[in-house]
């Protein structure tokens, strides 16, 4: 279960990780993404990918976790190694987190995987070496146009972890530039061209995209007022919000709410 608890790392695992919501909704930052979630939402993260996921403030949200390696797990003489490798599936465009409701194959995939760990029941391990292989077709198929990330991605990544925890348990206070640098170790203007070098946005914009985005998981999963719920992410002015909500989304956070 994923508490409403204060973020301490972003952590990355040496194989894949699946996930399913069963409630609550928030966000996960994967790399240089800021991805919301909900209930319905799958999560499908591999071994290349730093992240972390921080349920909406006050509340909590229940997920499941897989952790499987499909190439060691397949193992079938017909299997084509490529489509069963995950280290593609990454990469600032592609879509970690997905609705179970746009993606329901995905999602029935992995709460079958769930039910067959849980029920221990004859020929468990034949089940799931069809069902990881199904399900890594099918994503492959999903992100067959993504681009991976530089191989210098993750050493200029991991440089700026103490200003990302920072800034995503903090999101909702004014951002002081300087203390991230700091934070990093870092002076001022390296922090700045190393951070719009590694996340392709400045750091405030990187604060705007993490307040927009829990906004946008409220606005889908709670009955709050958009002004409170604009008051929650931090801002001053329901108008300032509104503006940039529409600017961020296309649509009025009333819009974004009715889906």
């Amino acid at each position: 279960m994923q508490m409403d608890k204060p973020i301490t790392f972003l952590h990355v695992h040496d194989c894949l990780e699946l996930g399913y919501c069963y409630s609550g909704s928030g966000i996960f930052v994967v790399g240089d993404k800021v991805l919301p979630f909900a209930a319905g939402s799958v999560s499908f993260i591999n071994h290349t990918e730093v992240h972390l996921a921080q349920s909406v403030p006050g509340t909590q949200s229940e997920w499941t976790w897989v952790y499987l390696d499909p190439l060691r797990l397949v193992r079938h003489p017909d299997a084509d190694v490529r489509q069963l490798d995950p280290t593609g599936l990454a990469g600032r465009g592609f879509a970690n987190i997905l609705s179970g409701e746009r993606y329901p194959e995905v999602a029935r995939i992995v709460l079958r995987m769930v039910d067959e760990l849980r029920s221990r029941a004859v020929g468990q391990d034949g089940a799931l070496r069809a069902l990881a292989w199904e399900l890594m077709t099918l994503m492959h198929r999903l992100g067959s146009t993504t681009p991976a990330p530089s191989k210098g991605f993750r050493p200029q990544y991991d440089r700026l972890v103490p200003a990302l925890h920072y800034l995503t348990q903090r999101y909702t206070e004014p951002v002081d530039v300087g203390r991230l640098a700091e934070r990093c170790g870092l002076s001022e203007p390296h922090f700045r061209r190393l951070f719009v070098a590694t996340l392709g946005r400045s750091p405030r914009e990187y604060w705007l995209d993490l307040r927009l985005r829990m906004a946008a998981s409220l606005l889908r999963s709670s009955s709050r007022s958009v002004l409170r719920i604009s008051q929650d992410v931090g801002f001053v002015t329901l108008s300032s919000f509104n503006r940039q909500f529409a600017a961020k989304f296309s649509t009025t956070p009333r819009e974004w709410r009715r889906g």
